[in-house]
């Protein structure tokens, strides 16, 4: 595509040639290589989402933020590594847990533990 035809083109447009790897998706803004999701905006590697923010290798998650590598989470927010959750935020290898923070592998710490526990991990990489 030259630099004359991308500067005539409006958002919609925009977001089209660039969720060209999006399959079946709907309302869903610069997200790439989803599959069947709707309302989402910044995912990657996404399958069956909706209201989903900011997600990576998502599946069937629903109003999710900031996510990664979650099936079958809602309403969750700064998780990695989890399955099944309902409600929760700040959680790491959790399973089938509802309304919690600050979990890993489904034990809830104090804010400032999980923070010094995440700066454990993140150095041992």
């Amino acid at each position: 595509m030259e630099k004359e035809e991308i500067l005539k083109l409006n958002k919609k447009e925009l977001n089209e040639k660039f969720n060209k790897l999006a399959n079946n998706c709907n309302n869903c803004d610069y997200c790439k290589d989803c599959n069947n999701c709707n309302n989402c905006d910044y995912c990657n590697n996404c399958d069956y989402c909706k209201d989903c923010n900011n997600c990576n290798n998502c599946d069937y998650c629903n109003d999710c933020n900031n996510c990664n590598n979650c099936n079958y989470c809602n309403n969750c927010k700064d998780c990695n590594n989890c399955d099944n959750c309902n409600n929760c935020n700040n959680c790491l290898y959790c399973q089938n847990i509802k309304n919690k923070k600050y979990c890993i592998l489904n034990v809830e710490f104090t804010k400032e533990e999980y923070e010094e526990k995440l700066k454990e991990l993140m150095k041992n990489k």
